[in-house]
């Protein structure tokens, strides 16, 4: 944080209100994933991630739709907006499938290999150089996730091959997303996630839909709340504080995961599992600072050659 010390206070008071903003995303995301957990029992997954999305993009609409008018579903790229949204879908039903079958602090310690993941594959589709630094981060963030789902263990089976399979698929959503940045408006982008996710959910739902009942109503629209505002804030986050200052918040998920899971579920990690989760959690926040620190970097030998000052 010595670099922020530096900055304009308007720009420090920015990264502090991002910081907030992705804390707030961070316990968004996790009592959505505690939802799921809940209602999975009782409600279909697809039903689920139907409802998931329809309540998404209808208060995107009331929220956004009169202030913005036509500019909220303007696209300059429909095929990069539906091919995005049908990539989330198929995160949004992994992860809901996995919820329904795994401990939710489980779960998202092992969906949290992500960044490493996306570290592999930056490499393929964007060009960019892997240090052997950063090599050594994935490698031990495997090896969190082998604590995990040990071998023997109560895990260990094809169930924990799903938040694997959701960390691969969301990798490749981050990568495009990063690849395309900026294509258009981003709440434009949060409205056509909705959109999108609601189309083609819509199909599937009616074989297994059944009637909500009364008490399932405010927390299936709940789910909605929380995929759209979790977003939202990520979004905004993301707008005022740089990545390399909110990389490690996000890793507060956890411990919001860990924490309503014992709450609401009575689950208690073993010591095994905790040892997993720090392990990755470790890994990810070095990776993060790595890629931070090369971030300065080249963003310095820019300033140098261009004779202009930077700053985050």
């Amino acid at each position: 944080m010595s670099d922020a010390q530096d900055l304009p206070p308007s720009t420090r008071a920015g990264v502090r209100a991002g910081i907030f903003m992705m804390l707030g995303c961070a316990f968004t995301f996790a009592s959505l994933d505690v939802l799921v957990k809940h209602l999975s029992s009782e409600v279909p997954t697809l039903q689920l991630v139907w409802f998931r999305y329809f309540f998404h993009v209808a208060l995107m609409f009331l929220v956004f739709g009169p202030p913005m008018g036509a500019r909220l579903w303007r696209t300059d790229n429909p095929r990069w907006q539906f091919g995005r949204g049908a990539i989330l879908i198929l995160c949004t039903c992994l992860s809901f499938a996995g919820l329904a079958l795994m401990p939710l602090a489980e779960f998202t310690a092992i969906a949290f290999v992500t960044p490493l993941i996306v570290t592999l594959l930056a490499k393929s589709f964007l060009g960019e150089k892997v240090s052997p630094a950063r090599w050594a981060a994935v490698i031990t963030g495997f090896c969190g996730v082998l604590i995990i789902i040990r071998p023997g263990g109560g895990l260990f089976g094809w169930a924990a091959l799903i938040p694997l399979g959701l960390s691969l698929v969301y990798a490749v959503f981050q990568i495009l997303t990063r690849k395309y940045a900026g294509a258009d408006d981003p709440l434009t982008t949060l409205f056509f996630t909705g959109l999108v996710g609601a189309v083609i959910a819509s199909g599937p739902v009616l074989w297994v839909w059944q009637a909500p009942t009364l008490q399932q109503w405010p927390l299936l629209v709940a789910l909605g709340l929380f995929g759209a505002g979790g977003h939202l804030l990520l979004i905004l986050a993301f707008q005022r504080a740089p990545a390399s200052s909110l990389a490690p918040i996000s890793y507060t998920q956890l411990l919001f995961a860990i924490t309503l899971g014992i709450v609401v579920t009575h689950h208690v990690p073993d010591g095994w599992t905790l040892l997993g989760m720090g392990v990755i959690a470790a890994a990810g926040l070095y990776a993060a600072l790595l890629q931070g620190m090369q971030g300065m970097a080249g963003r310095k030998r820019a300033g140098d050659q261009a004779d202009v000052p930077t700053s985050d």
